[in-house]
């Protein structure tokens, strides 16, 4: 029994042990699972916080940008109306006479900044610089710039664009100036009987700007002896086309470096070249710049790529083709060789005895010529007798003259000069039709003025026909008439 009772307390014992062991697990377990989950929660309380920090971080930054930005916004704006207003007084003045005024006055400005010498030191042409010229303007535009007091690149952009535009005038004003150097000296050279020499074409090639290329070929071109205000020559330097200036140019000096080297430089050979030159010039075919090759250049490329071009390649287009003309000379300047000497003398000669021929053969027709106009006064209408008054004072003045004159031509010591005075602008331009050399030789005194000796004078137009009719007016006299609008006329009769 008492075994039995010994028993059932270690059981009881067992039990109530292992029970307090069992709540002490429960116990340590709870402990450990609140322990882990305060620190889970102050982990994240902290993690919160943490982020919750940075946030209100980021929204104080971010306002404070706005901020700052907002400010720098008005302050911008508020220099641009500044600057606007700044402008205005610069260059608008709320006065356009007086804008103008402005502007003029930064062109004169320029333009002492822009002068360049055409001539060196030592007498040599020298090219136009555009680089010193664009640097000279940006260095005026920089001084301006600050006058005005500008603050935004917009107001600076604003005011560059008005400034390449109003002054690009002083530009166009530097290249004439420097142009007009040259042509001096050019000049200077050909009338001394020298070539244009290669400084001229080393000076040109020198030069980078199309604009000042054409005005330097000008020069040359005129020095050669076209004259300035010929229209050929205007419509040639608008073609925009440098190229054409030059073939131009090279063409006439190829032909006046032929005179110079024949040593013929006396004004009567320059003066036949000059008059060579002008020819030349008026003859030239010119194709004007045609802007519409732009637009069928974008049409065809539209059309291969099937999609319309960007404005920016249209634009490049644009300023590229059909842009610039073209010129074809469908003639050569004429050069004339000078005369042999030795061949002079029988060209005066036969001059002289052509005048004398003429004369002798006019006197005969004066005479039937008086004849047929005595009749007409006498059976002839009203009209016609009032014009055969007119005709026999013509006639009778005229064979007086022409028989003075060959009375001077006859005996041991002729006189010439009374018959090519009468006939010279007839029998010399014959003289020189048949031998071309005699236009730049040195031909006698009396020879000369008769060349451009006094034309013909008739009336009117009806003692005209009849001086025609009786053929003593011939083809090549040169004829002074009154037409029956009261108009006086001067030229040669071409046999119409």
């Amino acid at each position: 029994m008492a075994l039995g009772f010994y028993s059932g307390l270690r059981n009881r014992e067992t039990r109530i042990r292992a029970r307090k062991e069992l709540l002490a697990d429960k116990k340590a377990a709870n402990e450990e699972w609140n322990a882990r989950f305060k620190l889970q929660n102050e982990e994240a309380n902290k993690t919160w916080l943490e982020r919750n920090t940075i946030t209100n971080r980021q929204a104080m930054t971010a306002a404070e940008t706005a901020a700052a930005g907002a400010a720098a916004a008005r302050e911008e704006s508020r220099a641009f109306e500044l600057d606007v207003l700044a402008l205005k007084r610069a260059y608008e003045l709320d006065d356009q006479a007086a804008a103008q005024e402005w502007w003029k006055d930064q062109q004169v400005i320029l333009n002492e900044f822009a002068e360049q010498k055409a001539v060196n030191a030592e007498g040599r042409l020298q090219a136009w610089d555009q680089t010193k010229f664009e640097r000279d303007r940006a260095a005026r535009r920089e001084d301006l710039r600050l006058e005005i007091g500008l603050r935004t690149s917009a107001a600076n952009s604003q005011f560059d664009y008005q400034y390449t535009i109003k002054t690009e005038a002083a530009k166009s004003a530097a290249i004439a100036t420097h142009a007009n150097e040259m042509q001096k000296l050019l000049f200077e050279r050909v009338m001394d009987g020298k070539v244009v020499g290669a400084d001229f074409t080393a000076a040109v090639g020198g030069t980078g700007d199309p604009m000042a290329q054409i005005a330097q070929y000008s020069a040359g071109i005129t020095a050669l002896g076209v004259e300035k205000d010929n229209p050929v020559l205007a419509k040639l330097a608008g073609l925009n086309n440098p190229a054409v200036m030059k073939s131009v140019f090279e063409t006439l000096q190829k032909y006046h470096t032929k005179i110079v080297e024949s040593g013929r430089t006396d004004v009567n050979a320059l003066d036949m070249f000059r008059s060579g030159a002008n020819d030349f010039l008026s003859n030239i075919e010119i194709t004007s710049p045609d802007p519409a090759q732009a637009d069928k250049a974008i049409a065809n490329m539209e059309a291969v790529l099937g999609k319309p071009l960007d404005d920016l390649t249209k634009s490049i287009i644009r300023s590229s083709v059909g842009t610039a003309g073209s010129a074809l000379a469908v003639t050569e300047p004429t050069v004339i060789e000078p005369l042999d000497t030795s061949k002079l003398g029988d060209w005066v000669k036969i001059i002289t005895q052509n005048a004398v021929a003429r004369g002798r053969s006019e006197q005969n027709i004066l005479s039937n010529a008086k004849s047929k106009v005595n009749e007409m006064s006498k059976t002839g209408t009203p009209d016609e007798q009032a014009i055969a008054r007119e005709l026999m004072d013509w006639l009778g003045n005229r064979s007086l003259a022409v028989t003075e004159a060959l009375d001077s031509a006859r005996g041991d010591t002729p006189d010439y000069y009374g018959v090519t005075s009468l006939y010279g602008n007839n029998v010399i331009g014959e003289a020189m039709e048949a031998e071309p050399k005699l236009r730049t030789a040195v031909l006698p005194d009396y020879i000369k003025e008769a060349k451009d000796a006094a034309p013909i004078v008739v009336p009117n137009v009806s003692v005209l026909k009849y001086l025609i009719e009786y053929k003593i007016i011939k083809v090549g006299d040169v004829v002074t008439y009154t037409r029956d609008d009261g108009q006086t006329v001067t030229g040669p009769y071409k046999g119409k």
